[in-house]
């Protein structure tokens, strides 16, 4: 299949999907109750304002700062041709244009992200393997262990833990440690148990393969082994690398940065719910979205590059 014609297909379900998404949370935060405005009102009755037309005052300012003052169609319209253009407004909290205040929280995540996944693959994929090639290995079934103890520990818990230790004065509490060190290590816990698992399920399909045997017969050494085990056994773990793996990111981020008191991508999100921040919430939407479809491309081409017997379609 033509690999333009494919991204095109990709991209096209990607935009779909976007539409759908964003459509679906633009409509519960319109037509559900607003716990921003009943807040409002509350505390305005709380200090002895009970009069109706002073109380529906304040629901029409609230409305119209928040531009919801006119038929929600045609507020839909409107908000669904700026996103297109990445027009998507300013914050209802803060006033800063959505656009950037999301690019600079995503960045500030993928500064630690990123670091993490690549050492959580790396880590993961060397333990898991080692494992399916060594079953009889007591430091290949410690290392499968240990993974898999760190991935059901509460990520609350273990950074809890570690801000413990560094109010306590154990640990450094400069930023390289606080804003960087830490939080890839949280985040890496959160994602080396599934790749260990996933990698050691699918290189144990292959061990014992007749063209593992073969080589082996040959005289190969253990990596070269590994190699051709892992030639094979890439293909299904690229299914878990960028679809999975994405949905244990974002609730990664959201543990890591209430924690450690990173203004990222995750606190962000946090923050535009609280306040109900439709502009921002939608945006962070979007790029959620768009990591989503890159990832599923690039699965796609590296499932036509590991196995060219693979039709991508």
């Amino acid at each position: 299949m033509n690999p333009l014609r494919i991204l095109a297909e990709r991209v096209a379900m990607g935009l779909v999907t976007a539409w759908v998404i964003l459509t679906t949370i633009f409509a519960l935060f319109t037509l559900t109750e607003d716990w921003v405005l009943s807040g409002q009102i509350g505390l305005a009755r709380y200090a002895g304002e009970n009069d109706p037309e002073a109380l529906a005052a304040i629901r029409a300012e609230y409305f119209a700062a928040r531009g919801l003052d006119r038929p929600l169609i045609d507020v839909y319209v409107d908000w669904l041709g700026n996103m297109v253009v990445l027009d998507w407004g300013s914050s209802l909290s803060t006033g800063e244009p959505v656009f950037p205040l999301v690019m600079d929280a995503a960045a500030r995540t993928a500064a630690y992200v990123v670091p993490a996944l690549v050492l959580a693959v790396i880590c993961g994929v060397s333990i898991g393997m080692f494992a399916a090639l060594r079953p009889e290995s007591r430091v290949g079934a410690g290392g499968v262990a240990a993974a898999y103890l760190l991935f059901a520990l509460p990520g609350f818990w273990l950074g809890g833990m570690a801000f413990s230790f560094a109010v306590d004065g154990r640990l450094d509490r400069s930023p390289l440690v606080f804003d960087h060190l830490l939080p890839v290590g949280l985040t890496f816990t959160a994602l080396l148990g599934g790749y260990v698992s996933y990698s050691r399920a699918h290189s144990r399909e292959y061990a014992t393969a007749e063209f593992v045997s073969l080589v082996r017969a040959k005289g190969a050494s253990g990596y070269r082994v590994a190699a051709h085990v892992l030639r094979n056994a890439a293909i299904p773990f690229f299914s878990m690398l960028f679809t999975e793996a994405l949905g244990l990111l974002v609730l990664a981020t959201f543990v890591t940065e209430v924690l450690f008191g990173i203004d990222g991508f995750g606190l962000l999100l946090l923050r535009a719910v609280a306040d109900r921040d439709l502009p921002v919430l939608l945006g962070g939407t979007v790029v959620v979205i768009a990591v989503g479809v890159f990832g599923n491309i690039i699965q796609d081409v590296a499932y036509g590059y590991l196995d060219p017997r693979v039709e991508m379609g």
